[in-house]
Parts: C-alpha cells; sequence; structure tokens
C-alpha cells in the first residue's frame, strides 16, 4: 500500500464511522431498536447522504475530554475559599475516572481524525501518524511490495539570532525533502528536527545513491537576507516482516550517523 491510496482509505473509514453513528442516533430518535436488519438498511441509505465532516462522535469526545480536563485543572489550582462549587473527594475522583476513560474512547477512534496524525508544521505524518502507517499500510503488504526507511536529521545552525527562525527553516527543509520522493511515499516528521520517509517500491541501490548524494552536502536557505548553509545526517535501512517502528527507526537512525544504509 502507498501513500495516496492510504490517505484514501483513511477518508473512507472517517466517513464510514460518520455514517454509522448517524444511522444508530437516527434509529434511536425514531423509539425504534437497532437490530441488525434495520441498522442496516439505515446505514445503506446514510452512506449517500452523509458528507465528508467530522464524524460527531469524535467532536463529542473532544469537547467532553476538553472541557472535563479544564474544569479538573482548575479544581486542583483553586482554594477552597474561593472555588464555589461543593464536590465531596469522592465525587471528583469519579470525574477524573471519567476524564481518562472519555480519554481512552477518544484515543481509540482519533485515527480517523487526520488532524492528529498530521505535524501542523510541514503538515506530514506525526509521530502517531508513522505508526498507524506502519502498522496499517506496511506490516500488512511487507511480503508483496518493498518498503525503505530513510531518516534526515537537520543540522540547525547554533547561533541564537537564529532561533526565531527554527520553523521557517524546518518548512523549508520539508519542501526540499518533498521534491526528492514520489507521491507513493509517506513523508513524516516524527520529532523535531528529524524526518522520516518510508518508500514505497523503491530498492535500495537507489537509496544508497540518494544517501551519498545528501551526506555532507550543505544546502542554501534563505530567510529575511540571512543566507543559511544546511546539513542532513542521512541514512536508511530497509523493513522486515518482523520489525517494529522503534526497531527500524533505531536503525536507521544508527545508518544516519554513519551517512550510509544498513541493509538487513
Amino acid at each position: 500500500m502507498d501513500a495516496t491510496l492510504f490517505e484514501k482509505l483513511l477518508k473512507q473509514e472517517k466517513k464510514a464511522l460518520a455514517t454509522a453513528w448517524e444511522s444508530f442516533i437516527s434509529i434511536q430518535r425514531e423509539g425504534k431498536v437497532p437490530y441488525p436488519s434495520l441498522y442496516s438498511q439505515v446505514f445503506t441509505r446514510k452512506q449517500g447522504e452523509i458528507k465528508e465532516d467530522e464524524p460527531e462522535i469524535l467532536k463529542i469526545f473532544e469537547e467532553a475530554s476538553q472541557f472535563l480536563g479544564g474544569a479538573l485543572k482548575r479544581i486542583r489550582k483553586e482554594s477552597p475559599s474561593r472555588f464555589t462549587l461543593s464536590l465531596r473527594a469522592e465525587e471528583i475522583a469519579i470525574l477524573h475516572q471519567l476524564h481518562k476513560r472519555i480519554e481512552k474512547l477518544e484515543k481509540e477512534i482519533s485515527f480517523l481524525k487526520e488532524e492528529l496524525l498530521k505535524d501542523p508544521l510541514t503538515n506530514f505524518w506525526n509521530l502517531r501518524g508513522l505508526q498507524r502507517i506502519f502498522d496499517y499500510a506496511v506490516k500488512p503488504h511487507i511480503y508483496t511490495e518493498d518498503y525503505l526507511l530513510l531518516v534526515f536529521y537537520i543540522l540547525l545552525p547554533d547561533e541564537k539570532k537564529y532561533e526565531a527562525f527554527t520553523d521557517k527553516i524546518i518548512r523549508a527543509c520539508a519542501h526540499f525533502l518533498q521534491g526528492l520522493f514520489s507521491p507513493r511515499d509517506f513523508l513524516s516528521r516524527p520529532s523535531e528536527r528529524t524526518f522520516a520517509v518510508i518508500c514505497v517500491g523503491q530498492k535500495f541501490s537507489q537509496a544508497q545513491k540518494l544517501i551519498e548524494l545528501l551526506k555532507n552536502k550543505t544546502f542554501p536557505c534563505r530567510l529575511k537576507g540571512h543566507s543559511l548553509a544546511i546539513r542532513y545526517l542521512v541514512g536508511g535501512t530497509n523493513i522486515l516482516g518482523a520489525d517494529h517502528l522503534n526497531l527500524v527507526m533505531d536503525r536507521a537512525l544508527s545508518a544516519a550517523e554513519k551517512g550510509t544504509f544498513i541493509r538487513v
């Protein structure tokens, strides 16, 4: 599975959840019981009606979680003399438990909420998104497609005068890296200075050539009159059926320190 197909399936799953929620609620509103046969009929009918908006159930969990989290923080901060709402200790404990349960439910279905899987600065996949890609797009197809992981660690300037430009430098690096890969590949930013790219259908010899091309090279980055030279630690490895994401990342980062490709 490649990146274009993965995004398409993600949108389909998101719409399916919205349809399932609306189907269940609409049956309840009519005072009926959602038996499988009735639910199936309503679900089929609703599929053509539901738009690709945020499923209502996701909004409810998010809003409830934020409200309870904020309320509990205020309860902890306020002194007894200033806090006007009277709650027993066991009632506060129940609120904490409810908050945890809502957070758990929110996380269980949050994979359908695309913005939680994306890095807002670059619009690349974040660590959570990369984990989902690894589990649901790479692993099930590991024996039918070649997958490689390349990592790029940005060596940012040490001078303090460039600290205000860090976000712009990272965006410029993301734009540069995007031009090196196919729309089929998964581009991610799992941590502040690290980019990771899962290449789909690329041979390791191609990856080695790219690493040799980029390592020890500097690339110009101009920001408001400042001309910077950006360098990357770059390396990669192939992905095996027995691998998990942390193991592959560790191997790729080790390769980046040496500017090489580790083939296992």
